[in-house]
Order: structure tokens, then sequence, then C-alpha cells
């Protein structure tokens, strides 16, 4: 399968799985995403994973999709100080790589949340700290779906350093083997991952 096939099924509701991944989507989950994947995480490691619970809780793929790319826009045009339209392409700024996760929350309901794989930003928001800060003052303002930024528990952005030896391999789970565990539905958003495909 290769890049262009991969394009065009990113664009077709199959590809973006709702409640869960279908034996279909499994099977013709492309390989070549994971190995993508691994090339660009070996050439240039994510420097921070970050997890976001949205609020309201998002019941769909769509919907933490849609959640994410707000927050995808509003910090890289405030990162690069641009329009949307002039950020730079991806091999010439910082990358985000996205994926959503289907959980049970206390009421018993099937929610999802994300998790950005996110590369080293440029000064003066390269420290966790500052990012912290870019995000409390610049992202969540008016973001309703990040009211609950400052919540001791379980707070809706948690920022942590890239593992490589936990979160290489975190999204690479057969779901065969994994169906029946929490993070069986931990799929990439390649729509709105910086994914770089090279012939």
């Amino acid at each position: 399968m290769n890049s262009d096939t991969i394009k065009r099924r990113s664009a077709t509701a199959e590809c973006r799985p709702q409640g869960g991944i279908s034996s279909r989507t499994s099977k013709t989950y492309p390989r070549l995403l994971q190995e993508t994947l691994d090339q660009q995480w070996t050439q240039t490691k994510p420097k921070w994973f970050i997890t976001i619970q949205w609020t309201p809780a998002a019941i769909n793929f769509e919907t933490a999709s849609g959640h994410s790319k707000l927050f995808r826009n509003k910090l890289l045009t405030t990162i690069y100080d641009c329009h949307l339209k002039q950020l730079p392409e991806p091999q010439d700024r910082c990358r985000l790589f996205w994926f959503h996760e289907r959980a049970q929350d206390p009421k018993g309901r099937l929610i999802y949340h994300s998790h950005l794989h996110l590369t080293q930003l440029p000064p003066p928001y390269s420290t966790q700290h500052q990012l912290e800060l870019l995000i409390q003052h610049k992202v969540a303002p008016a973001f309703r779906c990040l009211k609950n930024l400052y919540r001791k528990q379980d707070p809706s952005v948690v920022i942590k350093p890239w593992d490589q030896k936990h979160h290489t391999n975190y999204n690479h789970k057969d779901y065969y083997t994994y169906k029946y565990h929490q993070d069986s539905d931990l799929v990439i958003d390649y729509e709105l991952s910086d994914l770089i495909f090279t012939k």
C-alpha cells in the first residue's frame, strides 16, 4: 500500500473508526503508517507526551479529532506567530502525532481522550514549564473542552517527557491480542498527524 492510497483512505469514514476498531479496519490498518512513524521517531524523537481529557467527554472518534484539530491549530499558530495557511511545512517545524483512546468513565460510558506525541518546540517554548504556560494562556482560554485544566485530580492536560522505552511501542499493540483491554481502540489520527511519506 503506497502513501497515495493511505491519503485517499484517510478521507473515508471506514478509516475513522467510531466505537472501536472493527475487524475490517484492523486487517487493513496500513503497515506503512507504523513503519513511517517508527522511522520518523528514530530520526527525530518526540520530546513530550501529552494526555488530554476533553470536557465534555468526546463520545466518538470524530469529536476527539475535531477538538484535537482546534488544539493543534491554536498551538502552532501561536508558536510560529502566523496564520494557519502560513505555517511552515511539517519538516520545518515541530511535529505533532495524535492518537485517540477509548476508555470507560466512572459512569460506565465509553469515551475518548487523546494522546499527543510532540517533538521539541523552538525557544521560548522549549521547556515543560513554558509549554504549560503556552497551553494555559494561549490555547485553553475560551476553549471549553479544556475547562478542567487546573483540576487537581485528573486535569484536562498532563504533560510528561516522552519516554522511548514506553512510548515507542505504546500505540502498536495488536488489536486481537488486546481487544479486551482498556486501550484496544487506541488509533492514530493520521489526517491530523505530521507524517512525512517518502517515495
